[in-house]
């Protein structure tokens, strides 16, 4: 556990971030992690302490596009992940799909605010908190973003998650955890005592696994797309303790998340305004845009739905063989951890979606060439 006097720093340090999101959101509290994955970990396990020592096992329902880290934290809490079906053309849960996944052992509900895309999420706070289930809500891709209503997204939640490092929208490393009421943030303070962080590991072989695991999945990704195999989960599943060390960590620098927090603004803008420029010049091609952006402010990557879905793969290949980056990883987490929650909408989603890079890595006149690139080989293909 970090010393008081560590703790303390950090806060001193960290002071006018934690402002700035506590006045947004209307938040409590916030407690600094390594990782949003550790910051996913205390939230799981706050919802397990507020389910009751009762209940034998806990559920988190968690949406089947996303990253592995949501569902992978949970095994680590003691919570076991379930699955809810996405909207097929924003690939977010509807409130539907997550009723549909609801059984009585539920706990909480995680929503990610996929790409920096919101939505209203009033009626679901209003149904989790009839059923004393926890609302988190996950802006690794949404830093700064508004929900429809123009408020804040994370002020909804009970809870919400926050990410800075690298590939995210602010890359100077670090997560957080942010309480929306008294009672959690007490519940809190006293599980970061009796369930402290493990020790640091080695950032060398913090390194090794990280490239380890990135590796596995997208093989996995790769073979589950070419229908070459029908069931990833068990291989896949035997494999990750061997990547619990990744998932707890500690905030490393404070002083890199408070030099960078003034320069959010500009580094939104520019994602933005490179957005924008997609958007324009990828009018006419065979994709559906995927433009919810706009309305929040925040684009984490610029993303297409390809109306051939069955040419995906040589479509990419093609354009980054003229040097652009594109990605079509997403790939549907129930067949990784539980292929039993079916996902149909969440499979059709993957098979169509490709993000493009609006990050400082790329400028206009790169975009403007991506994008040539782009309707030049995606002519080949008919729907």
């Amino acid at each position: 556990m970090r010393s008081l006097p560590q703790k303390a720093k950090m806060n001193e340090i960290l002071q006018p971030v934690e402002a700035d999101l506590l006045r947004a959101t209307g938040g409590t509290a916030i407690e600094w992690y390594g990782r949003a994955a550790t910051a996913l970990y205390r939230a799981y396990t706050l919802a397990r302490r507020l389910a009751g020592t009762h209940v034998d096992e806990v559920e988190v329902i968690l949406p089947s596009i996303s990253c592995a880290t949501p569902a992978n934290t949970a095994l680590l809490a003691g919570v076991t992940p379930r699955f809810a079906d996405v909207d097929p053309l924003t690939g977010m849960p509807t409130l539907k799909n997550i009723q549909e996944r609801y059984t009585p052992q539920t706990c909480a509900v995680v929503f990610i605010h996929l790409f920096g895309q919101t939505v209203d999420l009033r009626p679901l706070a209003d149904w989790c908190a009839a059923r004393n289930i926890l609302l988190i809500e996950d802006l690794a891709q949404a830093l700064s973003a508004r929900l429809p209503d123009g408020t804040a997204a994370g002020s909804v939640g009970d809870l919400a998650v926050y990410t800075f490092n690298p590939t995210k929208i602010l890359e100077c490393g670090g997560g957080a955890l942010l309480i929306r009421s008294q009672q959690l943030a007490s519940i809190c303070a006293e599980l970061s005592e009796s369930d402290p962080l493990p020790a640091e590991i080695d950032e060398g072989q913090s390194r090794v696994l990280a490239l380890s695991y990135r590796n596995l999945h997208h093989s996995l990704v790769g073979l589950l797309r070419a229908r070459a195999i029908d069931n990833a989960s068990s291989a896949f599943l035997k494999l990750q303790p061997a990547f619990r060390e990744l998932y707890l960590r500690r905030m490393k620098d404070p002083v890199a998340l408070a030099n960078s927090w003034s320069k959010l603004p500009k580094v939104v803008g520019y994602r933005y305004r490179n957005a924008k420029k997609y958007e324009e010049l990828l009018a006419s091609g065979n994709w559906e845009r995927m433009s919810q952006w706009q309305e929040s402010g925040v684009c984490w990557r610029y993303s297409l739905l390809v109306n051939f879905p069955d040419n995906l793969v040589d479509f990419s290949e093609a354009v980054r063989r003229d040097g652009f980056h594109v990605s079509n990883l997403y790939w549907p987490v129930n067949d990784f951890f539980r292929p039993g929650d079916s996902c149909p909408n969440a499979d059709r989603f993957a098979r169509r979606i490709v993000n493009l890079w609006v990050d400082q890595t790329v400028d206009p006149q790169w975009v403007a060439k991506c994008a040539d690139s782009l309707l030049r080989n995606s002519s080949q293909f008919v729907s």
